[in-house]
């Protein structure tokens, strides 16, 4: 169930395969952080800039920070390559009509951007995010106003700051993008941006292990890659109509993360019950097929299938004594399994 990015040689020819460097893009997913801080391993940074700001600022921060969570509002998604500066980006929402920009703010619940279904689901957020979602649909004017101050104090107060410490680094990813995609071609730059993504042979494709099927073809749209310091361990693809494909992810490459067909077989091989009661018979040590079904009185075939299906799924290991083969559960790869499973759903 990958996502599928393809149309990368055309993307390329046409150049529309651009790198964004983007103070506002930077900024949502730094709000993204202070309402999650986390699974981000930034804790003492979110409380650091919270108890910084002024109380005003503080609560428009806890009235907004839903606009940059799992789906995020427009204004976060949509960055003027090759770089944009804050103060450009909010004078061209400020030149928005105030219905235009509520209705990308919506962007979270209602990706159409329908106040009604909007309203709808708001109620499931909480009474501040039902606040926010009514003052945006019935009040436009008030509370795109409210929106620009917001950005407006946050630059102020502690962004400003932190983009001069975030810039040069995200410059400088951005340009070893550029020069990987030129030298190597556009598959490969892609594929070294984060190691859930793998490039097809003929290079005009990539899969990125995400549980979100969907097929992007950027051949005529455009591609916009943009690095972030904060959006670990996420891989951000916002599909926004009318606009290029954006790719916002972490300056650095993680670790290797397990495809979702190769988590969903694990969990599958052990949702059985029977093999569950094999894979405890091996959990303290190695064991054949033989001496389970003769300890625990079961059937010697039942009992081979399920050590084998442990086997092929990466989660028990086997070692040969003469004749017989014994098999050990694999703890590690188990323990892997829960954090595999958070990485990939985080992802």
């Amino acid at each position: 169930m990958p996502t599928v990015i393809t149309g990368l040689d055309r993307c390329m020819q046409v150049g529309s395969l651009l790198p964004a460097v983007s103070a506002l893009t930077e900024f949502g997913s730094a709000l993204h952080v202070l309402r999650d801080p986390g699974h981000h391993g930034l804790d003492e940074w979110a409380a650091k800039i919270l108890a910084s700001m002024s109380p005003r600022l503080a609560a428009r921060t806890r009235s907004w920070w839903w606009t940059a969570q799992a789906i995020r509002a427009t204004p976060f998604v949509t960055p003027a390559p090759p770089a944009d500066t804050f103060a450009d980006r909010l004078e061209q929402l400020r030149a928005l009509p105030a219905e235009e920009l509520a209705s990308q703010l919506l962007r979270p619940i209602a990706p159409s951007g329908d106040g009604q279904v909007a309203l709808r689901w708001s109620r499931s957020r909480g009474p501040a995010v039902q606040a926010c979602v009514e003052a945006l649909t019935k009040r436009p004017k008030e509370a795109a106003a409210d929106f620009l101050a917001f950005l407006h104090r946050s630059w102020q107060e502690w962004f400003e700051t932190e983009w001069a410490r975030i810039r040069p680094v995200l410059a400088g990813r951005a340009r070893r993008f550029a020069d990987m995609a030129t030298l190597q071609g556009p598959g490969a730059a892609l594929a070294a941006v984060d190691s859930s993504v793998e490039v097809t042979p003929a290079g005009v494709t990539v899969h990125i292990a995400k549980i979100q099927a969907a097929r992007h073809d950027v051949s005529r749209r455009g591609l916009v890659v943009a690095p972030s310091t904060f959006i670990r361990p996420h891989l951000y693809v916002a599909d926004v109509p009318g606009r290029p494909l954006l790719l916002l992810h972490p300056v650095d490459a993680g670790s290797a993360v397990p495809s979702a067909a190769a988590v969903r077989r694990r969990l599958e091989v052990l949702a059985h019950a029977g093999r569950l009661e094999v894979a405890r018979a091996i959990a303290t040590e190695p064991r054949t097929a033989g001496e389970i079904a003769m300890l625990w009185n079961v059937d010697p075939t039942q009992v081979n299938r399920h050590l084998r299906a442990l086997a092929g799924a990466g989660l028990a290991t086997t070692e040969r004594q003469g004749r017989f083969v014994r098999y050990q559960l694999a703890a590690d790869v188990l323990e892997e399994l829960g954090r595999d499973v958070l990485s990939l759903l985080l992802r």
